[in-house]
């Protein structure tokens, strides 16, 4: 296994940033509007300080083992036998997790722009790029990340200033009609949208700041932006539409877009999903990443190089494309990754957690 080159602060932010912002982007508004109607803007926020709790006991467990990635320190926790099959278990579910996304992505493009080209050629694309990209070290992605922030400041602006005109905040009011409980039931979905923080189980040994504090204050600041970046897009959705138009448009961000004209540009709903395919890319090259490691860490000595496992992971992505085409298939596909992701990323960290607390006691003596 080759060794890793060590990232700064400001790299994780974009890496994470980037890693954050999915598809959820144009479908969170509609999906929540069917949970908490007009306070969807409120259960994405509570998602995100859920969010920021994960990243606390995430960045609580990594500062336990700060020379090793999870993948080094599992055996340490659980035994030799059971940490290959927690790996084996992350790996999976991050090869998984991009093949959804790339579903759901290839999904939008076809029925907002190439209706007349076949699916497996987007996704072949897709793949090409994203496996290729996820054969580079963690250095080489945050870099990539940083030169793509680009794309989500220009995505952040087109959405304000398409969205700005005839919002009718009434659409907010009155908050809170039906109580806490609808909103509560949004936390849920929402909280799908803030996966990608769990990044720093791998990076957290690879990044360099002059304290375990400043690490937190990164990630802490990446998800904020991705807080702002969401209850945005939601307040403005929910502003623009009535909650009869929300429930009927899956993507309404797109459908703002499309709507919008400026003399010097035409179709900008098509250029937004072009160039916000960079986005989208920059979190499954992630996950690729992420998986990769994980098989190569079911030895200690490692087991077979990167590149491979990049590679076999994009050909078995590609022939279980073939499998989940409608797109009926594929939301339930997505649906059952979301529960996935509520193990991998808050479950298992807190009972590695609380596991290490106990062996850390045992051997303390107290």
């Amino acid at each position: 296994m080759r060794k890793e080159e060590t990232i700064t602060g400001r790299q994780l932010i974009s890496l994470v940033i980037m890693t954050q912002l999915g598809t959820e982007v144009l479908s969170l508004p509609h999906t929540e509007a069917e949970i908490a109607g007009h306070d969807t803007w409120l259960a994405v926020l509570l998602s995100g300080l859920a969010a920021q709790v994960g990243i606390l006991l995430i960045w609580w467990l990594g500062s336990r083992y700060p020379l090793r990635n999870i993948y080094g320190y599992l055996p340490l926790i659980v035994g030799k036998p059971i940490g290959a099959g927690v790996i084996l278990l992350y790996g999976c579910y991050y090869a998984i997790s991009g093949l959804v996304l790339i579903l759901l992505y290839t999904d939008i493009l076809k029925r907002w722009i190439f209706v007349l080209t076949p699916t497996w050629v987007i996704i072949l694309m897709l793949l090409i790029v994203c496996g290729y990209a996820a054969t580079s070290t963690l250095k080489r992605l945050a870099f990539l990340s940083q030169s793509f922030m680009f794309f989500v400041y220009i995505s952040f602006l087109l959405i304000i200033f398409s969205g700005i005109y005839g919002l009718d905040a009434k659409n907010l009011l009155p908050i809170l009609p039906s109580g806490w409980s609808p909103v509560i039931k949004g936390i849920y979905p929402a909280f799908s949208s803030y996966v990608g923080y769990e990044l720093l189980l791998y990076a957290y040994p690879y990044v360099k700041t002059k304290s375990k504090k400043n690490l937190l204050l990164a990630m802490t600041l990446a998800n904020g932006f991705t807080i702002v970046f969401y209850v945005a897009v939601c307040l403005i959705c929910t502003m623009k539409f009535g909650l009869g138009q929300l429930n009927m448009i899956p993507e309404p961000i797109v459908f703002i877009l499309k709507n919008y004209r400026v003399e010097v540009l035409q179709s900008i709903d098509i250029l937004f999903l072009i160039y916000y395919a960079s986005i989208i890319s920059t979190t499954i090259y992630v996950y690729y990443f992420l998986a990769a490691n994980a098989f190569l860490h079911l030895r200690s000595q490692g087991l077979g190089k990167q590149h491979r496992w990049v590679w076999t992971i994009v050909g078995l992505g590609f022939i279980g494309s073939f499998f989940v085409t409608k797109r009926s298939d594929i939301l339930h596909f997505a649906s059952i990754q979301d529960q996935a992701s509520v193990i991998i990323v808050v479950v298992l960290p807190i009972v590695l957690l609380m596991i290490s607390g106990i062996r850390g006691l045992a051997r303390s003596g107290t």
